[in-house]
């Protein structure tokens, strides 16, 4: 996973999604945070943003550090099903 910068970490976003989706099927599924632990991913805590393809892309929030955010990316199995989440980039607010 990058450590980002708050200006890179904001682009590496990109934009985010404006329409209400379903995201219950990747409920629970655990990620690596920027913290060094892992979480479980829960739709009502994650923003989404768009991303290509079949993927799905998420800012997540540290539950243990509010200061801190991830990044993952849906990686899916023969393009529909789901298999896990890869985390792309961190940033930790006041960490340089």
């Amino acid at each position: 996973m990058k450590m980002l910068d708050r200006e890179s970490f904001i682009q590496e976003l990109g934009i985010p999604l404006t329409k209400a989706r379903d995201f219950s099927l990747y409920d629970g599924a655990p990620y690596e945070c920027v913290c060094g632990q892992w979480h479980s991913f829960n739709q009502f805590t994650g923003r989404a943003f768009g991303s290509t393809g079949a993927s799905a892309k998420f800012l997540v929030e540290c539950p243990n550090n509010k200061n801190a955010a991830t990044i993952i990316k849906t990686k899916n199995k023969y393009i529909i099903l789901f298999d896990k989440f890869i985390s792309i980039a961190g940033h930790v607010d006041g960490r340089q």
